[in-house]
């Protein structure tokens, strides 16, 4: 809030009613109603920017109107002083508010100069006629003589004003850079604050990766564990179905090695493979008892595991009622915190009224404001607190959406700053320019709330402390849960140690199991020897059996070679046979092509016919007969040769239409012989067809009878194949079936070796996989090392950056603070006047005041007295107290500067020139000079009454 903004919210409705109650009050009260109307002009110059002003522009306008009204009037006076010696008093009570209708802020020499100098001359120019002696012309060079000292006194009183304005305006200047440093801080604060919001928002968010980091390790601990689970279970198993096939594969071997033992009768042997079989037992057992150890061990880690994962929930809970607990004793001190404010602000604002009706009303406004304004801040105060439980809440079920409320209490108290300043500027100030008529109601008022607010500071002193004695108590808890804490973080460190001594413990049995396998290599090495001469008998077996197989072998391809020879033989036989039989199919064919051309060109013709039809028709009637005969003839041609002269059949339809129509016809006989002549080429044509087809027909049925031959042989020559492709089958089906027998037992030794070799494998790549997933934990561990460094880096940082902001923080209260105690320190010094420097200078500056206004009254009385000696001469001697009350109105303002200029003086210190009439010394705040017409109209009403 900008205070020299106050100065100038006069409106003219304000300005109206007092200048109205000044004019009807100025001739009973005269010396009140100029002290109201020069502190008027007092707060209009006080500050800098007055010349921007519409009031001050419309009172330089009413000066000007005043001052033209002054000369008339002084002529009018003169005028009346030399026409008669006795005035009427209406006359002067009329003239009385002519005169002084409003003040006169600022009167330069120059004007004054000019209004003395014209009354003058009026004065010589009126007496000079009837008075013409020399005692009236040193009368008027006295009166020149103290009017010009006057000029000069007026002179130095205004250099005075322009100082007291130059010193006001510096004040003003510095009032400006206090806010504007007050501005500043501000800023700095809002800057630091969102610096806390930020970091404060980091935090939340390194918190949310480390729950997400935790929370991923805990799943790779799981997944890791199943693996290990699962892969144990499936090496248990593989274990179990290979000792199931050892046991299998051993029992088999003793059954080949007890077929070796009778075969060779070796008894040491015997002894030999029974001690292996007994070691190879025995460490089987071992290797069973191992697995029932790991398999225990490896329940005793889960159960430490799930220990370890229960004590680091209790331990989060644990913090998190203890965040809880935290967060409740924060906000019952911001609770405290606004009480502790309304009392302070409660005890600041106890305004000393004027006026008793105002007084209370303004009192009650503010009481109910400041009380609303408390209420809405224990209402956000305690929703602050609730959203925070619900957070926490929220946070303990592991949800992701959390929320970032961390930012409302730094919002909520720069709400509170603004409204503590906003309280501070709105504060009823009222002047305390009351008579001694309402002194006694405000002290009785005074003292009630003085009791009402001991009463209160004492019911929040008992909270204070009861609430104190909580936090201590809660402070206690803090330390009894950090202290769990640490517990549990010890706790934590021992379940680690003890992963780590189940690793070594596992390692070991890693160890352990690699020796067991190297025995059981040991003893398949063994299993593969007697494999070895299980083999060397096989193949014994084998080469007698391909012996044999050779011998067969040898048979068969005697027998096959003398096939072989007959069946060549026969095939050249037939295969000659088949290439006469190509050639005649080949004739045959070639023939079947010259019938078909013979057939188009037969078509040809008939097309050709065809288009002769119609001129043939008359004459082919007579040929129907003869041609009926043909058909017979052609008919059972066309039997014989249907399947390969389609063509010929259609030919025989056209003739036969065309001897249909021949019959019709009758009537060309050149056309019959032409057609003759045709029939019997055709006929010839036919004929030779006839001739072929039989010689095909014959070809055929040769063709049939050798095919039919050659038939039999190749059905006998199959049969002969089959006996010997059966024989061979046999043999075959022999040989592999001892091949099968042979790779039957070479796979099973494949498949043993194979298995040993995925087992070790497997064992490998296990003990290969837990090393990767131990580094990956110490990893893993280190990461989380490292976070929670930087987490702590982090909160040291935000801890030194909210130990900045509450120096910030404190440098602001303590700057509010003295602007506070510069506010209660004025209002003290208004309200009783105390003893010190400001009263020395305030006393100091009245006496001087007092001085001036004696040494004006004296020159105004002295310049009285010469009129008076003048109007005397003439022999119009009016009434020495009426001119010489005149004479006061008129030259006034001679001693108004001086009045200005205490006045302005005393703004410096907001203190007001005290009023004539007795009552107290009223200070006047130069912020509330816009608003102070109506009071001092009601005072005035008052006095008149």
């Amino acid at each position: 809030m900008d205070r020299r903004s106050w100065l100038w919210k006069r409106k003219s409705s304000d300005k109206s009613p007092g200048e109205s109650d000044s004019s009807g009050s100025a001739s009973s009260h005269s010396e009140p109603y100029f002290d109201d109307q020069e502190r008027k002009p007092m707060s209009s110059n006080s500050s800098p920017n007055h010349s921007h002003s519409p009031d001050v522009s419309s009172r330089i306008i009413d000066d000007e109107t005043q001052e033209a009204e002054r000369a008339e009037s002084l002529n009018e006076k003169l005028v009346l002083a030399t026409s008669s010696n006795d005035s009427s008093p209406q006359h002067d009570q009329s003239m009385k508010p002519e005169v002084y209708q409003s003040p006169l802020p600022e009167v330069t020499p120059n004007m004054m100069n000019d209004d003395v100098q014209d009354s003058v001359k009026n004065l010589n120019e009126k007496v000079s006629p009837k008075v013409k002696d020399d005692d009236v012309q040193d009368s008027v060079k006295s009166l020149n003589e103290k009017l010009s000292a006057a000029l000069l006194t007026i002179n130095a009183k205004e250099d005075l004003v322009k100082q007291h304005t130059r010193v006001a305006e510096e004040a003003v200047a510095g009032w400006e850079q206090a806010e504007a440093e007050v501005a500043s801080l501000k800023q700095l604060l809002e800057t630091a604050s969102q610096k806390n919001t930020s970091l404060e928002g980091q935090v939340s968010h390194l918190d949310d990766a480390l729950k997400e980091c935790v929370r991923q390790l805990r799943q790779a601990r799981e997944e890791q564990e199943k693996k290990i689970r699962d892969i144990v279970a499936k090496k248990s198993k593989e274990l179990e179905s290979e000792k199931s096939e050892l046991q299998h594969h051993i029992a088999e071997l003793s059954k080949q090695l007890e077929a070796t033992k009778l075969e060779a009768t070796t008894v040491r042997v015997q002894r030999d493979l029974q001690e292996k079989l007994q070691i190879v037992e025995k460490e089987n057992k071992d290797l069973k008892v191992e697995l029932l150890a790991l398999s225990k061990d490896l329940k005793i880690l889960a159960r430490e595991r799930d220990l370890s994962n229960q004590a680091a929930e209790t331990a989060s809970k644990l913090h998190l009622e203890s965040v809880k607990k935290i967060t409740r004793v924060e906000a019952e001190c911001l609770k405290l915190r606004h009480l502790t404010r309304r009392t302070s602000l409660m005890n600041d604002s106890r305004p000393i009224a004027n006026s008793a009706c105002m007084e209370s009303h303004t009192d009650s406004q503010s009481d109910s404001g400041e009380r609303m304004l408390v209420d809405d801040e224990m209402k956000n105060s305690d929703s602050w607190a609730s959203a925070l439980i619900a957070e926490l809440d929220q946070f303990k079920n592991a949800n992701n959406g959390t929320r970032n409320l961390v930012n409302d209490p730094v919002e909520i108290d720069l709400m509170d700053d603004f409204l503590e300043m906003e309280k501070l500027a709105a504060l009823p100030e009222v002047d305390c320019v009351s008579s001694s008529f309402g002194a006694e109601t405000d002290s009785d008022r005074g003292v009630t709330r003085d009791k009402s607010s001991k009463a209160e500071t004492e019911s929040l002193q008992c909270q204070v402390t009861a609430l104190l004695a909580q936090v201590e108590k809660i402070e206690g808890e803090k330390r009894e849960l950090e202290i769990a804490l640490a517990d549990a973080r010890d706790q934590l460190g021992t379940s680690c140690d003890t992963l780590m001594v189940a690793n070594n413990k596992l390692i070991d049995l890693q160890m352990q199991l690699d020796l067991a396998n190297e025995s059981k290599h040991a003893a398949f090495g063994e299993a593969e020897r007697l494999d070895g001469e299980r083999k060397d008998l096989a193949l014994q077996l084998e080469s007698k059996s391909a012996q044999v197989n050779e011998l067969e072998l040898m048979v068969a391809s005697l027998e096959e070679r003398v096939d072989r020879k007959e069946l060549e033989l026969q095939l050249e036989l037939i295969s000659a046979e088949a290439a006469d039989l190509r050639k005649t199919v080949a004739s045959l064919e070639q023939k079947i092509d010259a019938e078909r051309t013979l057939s188009m060109q037969h078509k040809a013709n008939a097309d050709m016919a065809e288009a002769s039809k119609e001129s043939l028709e008359a004459q082919l009637q007579s040929a129907n007969t003869e041609i009926g005969k043909l058909k017979g003839i052609v008919q059972t041609l066309e039997s014989e040769v249907r399947k390969e002269t389609d063509s010929c059949e259609e030919l025989l339809k056209q003739i036969e239409t065309m001897k249909t129509e021949s019959e019709r016809s009758l009537s060309v006989v050149s056309t019959k012989e032409s057609l003759e002549a045709q029939l019997q080429v055709a006929n010839s044509e036919v004929a030779k067809l006839r001739e072929m087809v039989n010689a095909l027909e014959c070809d055929a049925a040769k063709e049939k009878a050798y095919s039919s031959d050659i038939q039999m042989q190749l059905e006998a020559v199959e049969g002969i194949r089959k006996v010997l492709e059966s024989e061979l089958e046999s043999s075959h089906q022999e040989v592999m079936k001892l091949k099968e027998k042979v790779s039957s037992l070479e796979v099973r030794l494949k498949d043993q070796t194979s298995l040993l070799v995925e087992f070790t494998a497997k064992s490998e790549d296990a003990v290969s996989r837990k090393k990767a997933m131990e580094g990956q934990l110490e990893a893993a561990n280190l990461e989380v090392t490292k976070l929670r460094n930087k987490v702590s880096l982090l909160q040291g940082k935000v801890e030194q950056e909210k130990l900045l902001s509450e120096e910030y923080e404190a440098k602001c209260r303590k700057l509010e603070a003295q602007v506070s105690r510069d506010s209660r320190e004025v209002k003290l010094w208004r309200l009783t006047n105390s003893n010190g420097d400001l009263k020395v200078k305030q006393e100091k500056e009245l006496t001087s005041a007092a001085g001036k206004l004696a040494e004006c009254q004296k020159t105004i009385a002295n310049l009285g007295r010469q009129l008076k000696s003048l109007t005397d001469l003439d022999g119009v001697a009016p009434d020495p107290e009426k001119l010489e009350s005149r004479d006061t109105h008129l030259d006034f303002r001679d001693g108004g500067d001086d009045l200005l200029s205490a006045d302005v003086a005393d703004g410096l210190y907001e203190v007001g020139l005290p009023k004539r009439n007795g009552s107290c010394l009223s200070p006047l705040r130069s912020n509330q000079s816009s608003g102070g017409l109506p009071s001092l109209s009601s005072y005035l009403s008052k006095t008149k009454r």
